[in-house]
Formats: structure tokens, sequence, C-alpha cells
């Protein structure tokens, strides 16, 4: 997911913010998992869907913040920041 993440900025040109937002909603009639991922400074949003092959997990995770010092990544769920 990343690594898609990375090529589009290439393509879109927009610079990494510190702090990365992953929301994630599933849609257990389409069998699919619904990924929004954005950034406030400076001003991105993707939307990605990806389908599920099989029974459709039971997903909880619905916001996962990604923070980058350059040195160390920190991953939180939102209900623990």
């Amino acid at each position: 997911m990343l690594a898609i993440d990375r090529q589009k900025r290439r393509e879109a040109e927009t610079e990494l913010d510190y702090l990365q937002i992953f929301e994630f909603n599933p849609d257990n009639q389409r069998q699919a998992i619904e990924v929004i991922h954005r950034q406030e400074e400076p001003f991105f949003i993707d939307y990605q869907t990806y389908t599920i092959k099989g029974k459709m997990p039971d997903f909880q995770i619905k916001k996962l913040w990604v923070i980058d010092d350059r040195s160390h990544q920190t991953m939180l769920l939102s209900e623990d920041y």
C-alpha cells in the first residue's frame, strides 16, 4: 500500500507530511474495503478500494495514524492518541 502511495505522490508532486492518516471502511455487501489516505500539509487525499477474496474478515480498525519523524515511524490507532 505504501509503495503505491509513493508512486502516486511522485506523480502528483506532493511532499510527504510527518502525519499520515488512513481510514478503513469495510463494505460487506461488495466484499471490499475502501481505504482513504490523507494528509493535511500539503493537502493530499487518495481513495483505494481493495476486493477481498473469500470470507470478509472481521475488520475492527477504522482509522490509523502514522507519524514519521525521519528516524522513527509510529503507528497509532485513533483511540490510542
